[in-house]
């Protein structure tokens, strides 16, 4: 990953953890907005419930329990929120109701017997018969009732407990829930297309940086094209001069010394055309000229051509039986690359082994090349397939560069795996879009 990938990432990163935290603390806010109107909408029922059971209370106090009197204050335009009014006595009977059909029922409920018993308002809601859902008020009252003393020929007050029932239509309570939901749902909505328009964004931020960095790598191998051509027509005619008289000198020469020399000479000057070779291959453009192509013809033909420069029998190669369509020489090129690479590893090595295998696994071309040599640094493993990368002394660097721009190329991938030899271990995959027959030649 290069620094500019790495810019990239960590500004990435940045936006979306500030996008995160702004969306935690959206909902945070939100969540504890619509818990307070909830309660809110609550608190207002029971102040209002409150309210009227004081009121109540007083009046019944002040006119005892007159049986029109719910009836009358279910009717009053003032108190249009209530459902009903009940009250209970101690043994659970209905003394006075808003609907006088009621009066005298007996109705000992959970909630009038424990407010009965603590003394203590109790709030709650209670789905009516006309499937309204009402807040209800359970409120402890103590009346006091007149009552005759005849030991003493006298008369006396005594306070007996009450439960008085308040349920309230929860129309006002409501719209503010409704506004909390619609709060709630406009927040998530924002949210949700804030993100829309934060991964359009970033897919626009990251298509404009991949254009970016695309053109800025077609300068550089525009530059390095034209680099090449001078190189091929400034280096690559003398070269097969120096060549070639060489090779003649060699022919008609004896002397062992001399030999040497020439035979050096020769190797050096090989060398620098493999390098032009590479800068041209690297450098020039990649057009697909796709043909059927045997995978057992095309084997023979990279041994032949490994041959002619290096010891082929450290090679021990397993190659399928198919024909596929693909662009023959660049595969061809391919894999000589990965066979170049590996043999220039265990060129020092007595027991010095490349091992190929080239195979056709779920319209896959998997191309695996490994070796027993020193195997490839941990430093430089992330960087193997840049150019002019290398760990030789002799080495250009261009080798895995031209496989990985090869693969890319053909759609494919090329990566690093750890090898069972204790070398180096390059697999290449590269998908078959064209149909495969899978048959033996």
């Amino acid at each position: 990953m290069d620094s500019k990938q790495k810019t990239f990432l960590i500004y990435s990163l940045i936006f979306g953890l500030i996008l995160l935290l702004f969306t935690i603390l959206s909902i945070i806010s939100a969540i504890s907005i619509y818990k307070i109107s909830i309660e809110g909408s609550r608190n207002l029922l029971e102040t209002r419930a409150i309210d009227i059971a004081v009121n109540i209370g007083f009046t019944l106090e002040r006119l005892g329990l007159k049986q029109d009197l719910f009836t009358d204050l279910a009717a009053d335009d003032r108190w249009a929120d209530l459902a009903f009014i009940a009250l209970y006595d101690k043994h659970g009977n209905i003394v006075l109701h808003s609907n006088p059909n009621l009066t005298g029922r007996k109705k000992m409920d959970p909630y009038v017997k424990k407010v009965l018993e603590q003394e203590s308002p109790m709030r709650h809601f209670e789905n009516l018969a006309t499937g309204e859902r009402v807040f209800v008020l359970d409120f402890p009252l103590h009346l006091h009732k007149t009552a005759s003393n005849q030991v003493q020929n006298r008369t006396e007050t005594k306070a007996e407990p009450y439960c008085l029932r308040i349920a309230l239509h929860p129309y006002p309570a409501n719209s503010i829930v409704r506004r909390a939901n619609m709060q709630l749902a406009l927040i998530a909505g924002a949210l949700v297309i804030l993100w829309l328009f934060a991964i359009f964004f970033f897919w626009l931020w990251r298509k404009n940086f991949l254009l970016q960095t695309q053109l800025e790598e077609q300068k550089r191998m525009a530059a390095l094209g034209q680099m090449a051509a001078v190189l091929a027509h400034e280096i690559r005619n003398p070269l097969s001069s120096i060549k070639g008289f060489a090779q003649y000198h060699l022919e008609q020469c004896q002397d062992p010394e001399i030999q040497e020399d020439l035979t050096i000479i020769i190797k050096e000057t090989a060398r620098l055309e493999r390098l032009t070779s590479n800068l041209l291959a690297y450098a020039r453009p990649l057009d697909l000229f796709k043909e059927e192509v045997s995978l057992q013809t095309l084997c023979q033909d990279i041994l032949k051509s490994i041959a002619v420069r290096e010891k082929s029998e450290n090679i021990i190669l397993n190659c399928s039986h198919h024909h596929i369509v693909t662009d023959r020489e660049k595969l061809m090129q391919i894999i000589i690359n990965l066979l170049q690479n590996s043999l220039e590893a265990i060129q020092d090595q007595e027991d010095g082994t490349v091992w190929v295998n080239i195979e056709v696994v779920d319209n896959e071309l998997i191309i695996i090349v490994e070796d027993n040599g020193p195997g490839i640094p941990e430093e430089i493993k992330h960087h193997i397939f840049e150019p002019f990368v290398t760990t030789k002394t002799k080495g250009t660097g261009l080798g895995l560069a031209i496989v990985k721009r090869l693969c890319d190329a053909l759609g494919g991938k090329v990566f690093i795996e750890k090898s069972s030899h204790g070398g180096a271990k390059i697999v290449v995959k590269i998908p078959l879009t064209e149909d495969i027959d899978g048959l033996a030649e």
